[in-house]
């Protein structure tokens, strides 16, 4: 993968591509644990606490770890740090169809936590360190778009080859090696990371502003998949959930060219925007066709998010802060991934309230009042800066082109 369609750099494209592939290959392993967590978490027993355990094990020490390891990460080697973080991730992955539905897979469940949250701050600071804020929302897109193609490539090759769900976990370990990849091309030093000017100190202010929509868009997006009757329409949701992953990456690539040019702000209010007419739309009515248009519009928001989400906490904050704005962004998430979808009976609330989409909606449109009420974290003079380069090279295209037209033939 090289990153050298990105444009002129004060990067080369060789470091932006393993900051890329450092998050990517982390992200990838676990969307893909997210997509089977049910199947995976499962208890060897019949105690239904137990179901409970594992998933909550996971999520809880991922937060744990997370806020952890932006203590670490300055206090050690970085590229060892990684390496034990990615080489953690793999080897607890690959340990699963041994000890799933066995007594060890709680202390499994922790193990995989760990090894989803130590580095992850760590390696998404990396990006905002490798970048400046104007072409920091394409390298966010870029890796969003190789993280989402890696789950579409992991996903078809198990579909093709029949894999069963412990072959398939151990191509998920393969993937989280991925990350091991990013190693080879840069050796991740402190010292060699872009400083800026534009920024004086972190904005924790600020941050909080956006924190809101985002865990508002997260939230809601949880909360709609109780929704749809998996049994009555879980043929649409299969073919309406392929089309999601392929919208996230493409439009994870498409954001993070729009947020440099005209900020973040635009991108962010498009999501909340796209997700809250799809759910207006499923709650009028559920057919299968509903269903997929509301899971490709939901893959079209959340690349939007995804993106802008990875470039945000880069922007508000400076090299030495960078990992705790960023722990922030995924802790946050991990908290409700790891309590709200196991509250008993909430999926029964949610599938039998007929209003509950326009509900949603409303929360959705809501969320965009912080967004306007807060500062725009690209700025202003990097638009106008990058239209004035468009536009001159607009116009020597054309004295260029004149010019030629002129010559005698």
């Amino acid at each position: 993968m090289n990153l050298g369609f990105l444009g002129d750099s004060r990067v080369s494209s060789k470091r932006h591509t393993a900051a890329a592939l450092l998050t990517s290959g982390t992200l990838a392993w676990f969307f893909l644990v997210q997509y089977n967590v049910g199947d995976l978490f499962a208890s060897h027993s019949s105690n239904i606490f137990l179901l409970y355990v594992n998933p909550v094990f996971f999520y809880g020490f991922a937060v744990i770890s997370a806020i952890v390891g932006t203590f670490i990460c300055r206090k050690v080697n970085n590229r060892v740090f990684l390496f034990f973080w990615i080489a953690l991730g793999v080897l607890s992955t690959a340990l699963l169809p041994q000890f799933r539905l066995t007594e060890y897979m709680p202390f499994l469940s922790v193990l995989l936590g760990l090894s989803l949250g130590l580095g992850l701050p760590s390696s998404m600071a990396f990006i905002a360190d490798r970048t400046v804020v104007e072409e920091r929302a394409r390298v966010s897109g870029t890796t969003i778009a190789v993280t989402f193609g890696t789950v579409i490539i992991a996903v078809v090759i198990a579909r093709i080859l029949n894999f069963d769900l412990n072959i398939s976990i151990l191509l998920y370990a393969l993937v989280r090696s991925i990350s091991l990849l990013a190693l080879a091309l840069d050796k991740f030093d402190r010292e060699e990371i872009i400083k800026e000017s534009l920024r004086p100190q972190s904005d924790y202010k600020h941050l909080v502003y956006y924190i809101i929509p985002w865990l508002m868009f997260i939230l809601v997006g949880m909360l709609a998949w109780n929704l749809i009757p998996l049994e009555q329409y879980g043929s649409a949701v299969g073919i309406g959930q392929a089309i999601r992953f392929v919208c996230i990456a493409i439009f994870g690539l498409v954001s993070g060219f729009f947020a440099d040019r005209f900020g973040r702000k635009p991108a962010i209010i498009i999501g909340l925007i796209v997700l809250g007419v799809s759910f207006a739309f499923l709650g009028f009515t559920m057919t299968d066709l509903s269903v997929i248009i509301y899971l490709t519009a939901s893959g079209v928001a959340w690349g939007f998010f995804f993106a802008i989400y990875l470039a945000i906490p880069g922007d508000l904050s400076t090299p030495g802060s960078r990992e705790r704005f960023y722990a922030l962004i995924n802790v946050l998430p991990l908290v409700l991934l790891g309590s709200v979808t196991f509250i008993p009976g909430l999926a029964e609330f949610t599938a039998y309230s007929s209003s509950f989409s326009q509900v949603l909606s409303l929360v959705l449109f809501l969320s965009i009042i912080p967004v306007l009420r807060t500062g725009e974290t690209l700025p202003e003079a990097k638009i106008r800066e990058r239209r004035l380069k468009e536009h001159v090279k607009k116009v020597g295209e054309l004295v260029s082109e004149s010019e030629k037209n002129q010559q005698p033939t």
